[in-house]
C-alpha cells in the first residue's frame, strides 16, 4: 500500500496514522483510522464486514465486533462530514459491507485493482466443449433459438412503446473540485471551473472517456461560466482579466481574446448559438444581448422591453428561439415563469413543465434544451424540496409542444448546481454542499500557539456560533443536521460528550450566536422570536438563556444578539437593533441577567461583537464601515460603563474586513478574523499592557487557505472566533462541488 493517498480535500498518511483536511490534522481514533485505511486503499470495491473484522479485530475476537465497527464507521462519517443517506465517501451496502466511493489519487496497488478472468480458463466460466451434434438436432435447436429471438424482439418493441423511461448507466464521479459543468456537443469533452492547483478559479477541460483534466486558462484573474463552441474547438468564459468581460479562446491552453467588455460578475452567463456565430449573454442589469464572435456591435434583444428577466436566457436547439425565466412587466404582480421567445418576433409562449404547479415555476430550474443524435429534443430541468432534488427530462415535439410526462434521470440531496446534456446522451451535473467545521488551536495563557491545529470531530454538518468557557473545558455551539432542527449543544472538550440544551430551532427559526458564561454554568443563545417575516431580519432575534445542566429555557432580551459575558457572569453585552428609515443599525447595551434590565453601554451606530477583557477593564468591538470594510476598536471601562468615542483606541485602520475580535487571557493581544490576505484567516495585534494601544502592525496568526478560496470573505459573518486559557477555537466555512456524469438512453 502507498504511504499517502488523497481524496477530495483529505490526505491519509498510513505510516504516521494521520488524517488531514486541507493540511489540518483531524483527531481520529485507531480503529476508525484503520477502517478508513482499508476502505480508501481499495476504492470502488465492496469490503465485507467479516473482512474488516478479520483485518482489524482478528478472527478469534471476543469483543462486540458489530458495535465496534458501527461506532468506527459513525466516527469516520463525523470526521469526513459524510452521510449514510447521501454518501460522498463511505457507502453502506446492507448485509454486504462498505464501499469507498470517492475518487482516490495516489498509487493504488495492482492487487487491489479490478482483476480479469484468464482467457484460457474457459471451463472456469461454465463453458465446456462437446462433440458435434447430429444435423436434425442442430436444425431443431436453430428453429427454437430463432423463435426465442423473435419473441425477445417483439417483447422489446412492446416495452419500448409502453414506456420511454431512460435506462441510466452507472454514474461516474468526475471531480470534487468543479463548478458549472459543460459538455461539448459530441460529448467527448467536459469543461468546468475549478480553483484546484492554485487559489484563483480557472477553466479546466478533460476527456469524458478518461484522462487527467488540464487548465486551459491561467493568470492572476478569475475565470468563470464556461461554454463550448458547437464544434468543440473553442470556449467562451467570463473573466476578470483586462477589466473584465467575455473572452473566447481555444479548447487547449492558449491566449484568449476579448469579445465584449464588462465588469467581472456583472457580465457573463454566456452561451454559443447552435451555429456558433453568435454569443447570447446577460448583463448585471438583467438585459439580454447577442454579439458576433468577432466582437463587433452587440445587439439588445427585443423581448427586454416587455419582460423583466430573473435569470440568464438560453438558446433553443434551432437557434431561432431563446428561453428564460421572467415576468411580463405589465404583469409584475404575477409570479414569474419560464418563457420561449422567437428572435424573429411573434408572441412569447409559456414553457409549462410537467410536475411543476402553476405560479411555482421558480422551484423548477431549466438546465438544458438539447437535440440528440436521434433528432429528438429534450428539456432537462430540476425540481427541489428542501435538501432533496430530482433531475428530470421531458421531450419537446417538432411543433414545440412539451410532453405530458417527465422522466426522472437522477436525484439526490444537498444543492444541485448546473447540468448539461450532450447530443450522444451524456449528462453532467454538479452537486454542491456547504458546511462549517470547528478547528482547535492549542495555546498557552498568553495566547501563543503551542501545538498543531486540529479539526474537532462533531456530529453536525453545519457547526457554527461557538463559545467556550475560560478554562477551555466547555464549548457551546449551534449545529445543523439534514432533516433536523437547529440544536444548541454543550460539549465537554475533555470527554467529547455532547449535552442537548435546545432543539426547537425549527419552531423558533434560525439559530446562532451562542455565548457561555466564563465559568461554564449558563448559556445564552439566539432564536427568532417573531414569525411572518424573513428569519434573517435582525429585529426578529431574541436571546434565550438556559442552565448548562439543562432545564427550563427563558427569554432574556428582545430584538437583540448576546455576545460577551462579564467575568462573574452576572451581565452580558448585547447588540440592540434600532430602525432608522428602512435600515437597522446596531448599538451595544449591557443586560443585567438578574433583573433583565438593559442600559446603554457603547454610544454609536453599527457596533458589533463586543467582548470584555478578562478583568472587565476594557471592551473590544467592531465598527462596520462601508461593507465589507470594518475596524476593530478598544474602549476603557470604568465602573461598568464604557468610555465615550473620544477615548476609543483604533486597533485596525478600517481598510479591511476585520471581524470577530477577542482579547488574549492576559489582555495584551487582540485576535480577529480578516480577509486582508484574500482569505479568511486569524490575525493578531500586540497591545501595550497599560494603554492597550497597538504595538506595530497586525501579524498573521493562523492561515486557513481552504476550499472556499478567496470566496471565504463572503462567509465571514458565519465565522466565530473564541479564546480560552489553553486553546483558541474557530468555525470555518467549506464549499464542496462534485461533478458527476451518466449516460441516458
Amino acid at each position: 500500500m502507498p504511504d499517502k493517498i488523497r481524496f477530495g480535500v483529505y490526505e491519509l498518511d498510513r505510516d504516521a496514522m494521520e488524517l488531514r483536511k486541507n493540511g489540518v490534522l483531524i483527531r481520529l481514533q485507531e480503529q476508525p483510522f484503520r477502517v478508513l485505511a482499508i476502505l480508501s486503499g481499495r476504492p470502488g470495491e465492496i469490503i465485507t464486514r467479516q473482512e474488516l473484522q478479520e483485518q482489524i479485530w482478528g478472527k478469534d475476537t471476543f469483543v462486540d465486533f458489530d458495535n465496534g465497527l458501527n461506532t468506527a464507521i459513525n466516527k469516520l462519517r463525523e470526521a469526513l462530514g459524510d452521510s449514510s443517506d447521501s454518501p460522498r465517501f463511505i457507502q453502506t451496502l446492507p448485509r454486504r459491507g462498505y464501499r469507498f466511493v470517492a475518487p482516490v489519487t495516489g498509487n493504488i496497488p495492482t492487487e487491489h485493482r479490478g482483476a480479469t478472468a484468464p482467457s484460457s480458463a474457459v471451463s472456469d466460466l461454465g463453458i465446456t466443449k462437446s462433440r458435434p451434434r447430429r444435423p436434425s438436432v442442430v436444425k431443431t435447436a436453430a428453429l427454437v433459438m430463432a423463435g426465442v429471438l423473435v419473441a425477445l424482439v417483439i417483447a422489446r418493441v412492446v416495452l419500448l412503446r409502453k414506456s420511454r423511461t431512460p435506462t441510466p448507466q452507472e454514474t461516474r464521479h468526475m471531480t470534487s473540485e468543479g463548478f458549472g459543468p459543460r459538455l461539448s456537443r459530441d460529448g467527448k469533452l467536459l469543461a468546468y471551473v475549478s480553483s484546484r492547483g492554485g487559489d484563483v478559479p480557472h477553466i479546466w477541460v478533460q476527456q469524458t472517456a478518461g484522462g487527467e483534466a488540464i487548465p486551459v486558462t491561467s493568470g492572476p484573474d478569475p475565470d468563470d461560466q464556461v461554454d463550448f463552441s458547437p464544434d468543440g474547438t473553442h470556449i467562451i468564459f467570463a473573466s476578470g482579466r483586462g477589466g473584465g468581460g467575455i473572452y473566447i479562446g481555444p479548447t487547449l491552453p492558449g491566449e484568449p481574446r476579448l469579445v465584449v467588455g464588462g465588469a467581472f460578475g456583472g457580465i457573463g452567463l454566456a452561451r454559443f448559438s447552435p451555429t456558433g456565430d453568435k454569443i447570447l449573454y446577460l448583463t448585471d442589469y438583467y438585459k439580454a444581448f447577442t454579439v458576433p464572435v468577432d466582437g463587433s456591435q452587440p445587439a439588445l434583444l427585443d423581448f427586454n422591453r416587455d419582460f423583466r428577466l430573473d435569470g440568464p436566457p438560453r438558446w433553443s436547439p434551432s437557434g431561432n428561439e431563446v428561453y428564460f425565466y421572467g415576468v411580463r412587466k405589465r404583469e409584475a404582480e404575477k409570479p414569474g415563469g419560464w418563457w420561449v421567445v422567437s428572435l424573429d418576433g411573434g408572441n412569447p409562449r409559456r414553457l409549462r413543465l410537467p410536475g411543476v404547479e402553476e405560479g411555482h415555476e421558480n422551484f423548477a430550474v431549466v438546465h438544458a434544451w438539447t437535440r440528440t443524435k436521434d433528432d429528438r429534443e429534450w428539456i432537462v430541468y430540476s425540481v427541489s424540496n428542501g435538501d432533496a432534488w430530482k433531475l428530470l427530462r421531458v421531450e419537446i415535439s417538432a411543433r414545440g409542444q412539451v410532453g405530458e410526462k417527465a422522466e426522472q434521470l437522477t436525484s439526490g440531496t444537498d444543492e444541485l448546481g448546473d447540468s448539461a446534456l450532450s447530443e450522444d446522451g451524456k449528462l453532467a451535473y454538479s452537486v454542491e454542499s456547504f458546511s462549517q467545521s470547528i478547528y482547535e488551536i492549542p495555546t498557552n495563557d498568553r495566547g501563543q500557539k503551542v501545538g498543531p491545529t486540529v479539526q474537532l470531530s462533531l456530529s453536525g454538518r453545519d457547526e457554527r456560533s461557538l463559545s467556550v468557557s475560560r478554562d477551555g473545558r466547555w464549548m457551546v455551539y449551534d449545529a445543523t443536521r439534514p432533516g433536523t432542527p437547529n440544536t444548541v449543544l454543550l460539549r465537554d472538550l475533555r470527554s467529547g460528550a455532547d449535552r442537548l440544551l435546545d432543539d426547537r430551532g425549527r419552531e423558533r427559526g434560525s439559530g446562532g450566536a451562542t455565548s457561555i458564561s466564563p465559568d461554564g454554568s449558563k448559556v445564552i443563545f439566539v432564536r427568532d422570536c417573531k414569525s411572518g417575516i424573513f428569519a434573517w431580519d435582525p429585529p426578529l432575534h431574541c436571546g434565550f438563556m438556559v442552565s448548562a445542566a439543562g432545564g427550563q429555557v427563558e427569554r432574556v432580551c428582545k430584538f437583540c444578539i448576546p455576545r460577551g459575558f462579564s467575568s462573574n457572569g452576572s451581565g452580558v453585552l448585547i447588540e440592540k437593533y434600532n430602525q432608522i428609515g428602512n435600515e437597522y443599525h446596531s448599538t451595544i447595551a449591557a443586560l443585567d441577567l438578574a433583573t433583565k434590565t438593559e442600559k446603554d453601554f457603547l454610544k454609536g451606530q453599527d457596533l458589533y461583537y463586543a467582548f470584555f477583557s478578562w478583568d472587565d477593564h476594557w471592551v473590544v468591538f467592531q465598527k462596520k464601515l462601508d461593507d465589507p470594510k470594518a475596524k476593530i476598536l478598544i474602549a476603557p471601562v470604568r465602573n461598568g460603563v464604557a468610555a465615550k468615542e473620544g477615548e476609543w483606541i483604533a486597533v485596525t485602520d478600517g481598510r479591511y474586513s476585520d471581524d470577530k475580535p477577542q482579547f488574549s487571557p492576559d489582555g495584551n493581544t487582540v485576535y480577529f478574523t480578516s480577509t486582508r490576505d484574500g482569505y479568511l484567516c486569524i490575525w493578531a495585534q500586540r497591545l501595550d499592557s497599560t494603554t492597550k494601544r497597538p504595538l506595530g502592525p497586525p501579524v498573521a496568526y493562523e492561515h486557513f487557505h481552504n476550499s472556499m478560496g478567496k470566496d471565504a470573505s463572503l462567509w465571514r459573518r458565519k465565522t466565530d472566533l473564541v479564546v480560552a486559557r489553553d486553546k483558541m477555537l474557530i468555525n470555518l466555512p467549506e464549499l464542496r462541488s462534485d461533478i458527476w456524469m451518466m449516460q441516458v438512453e
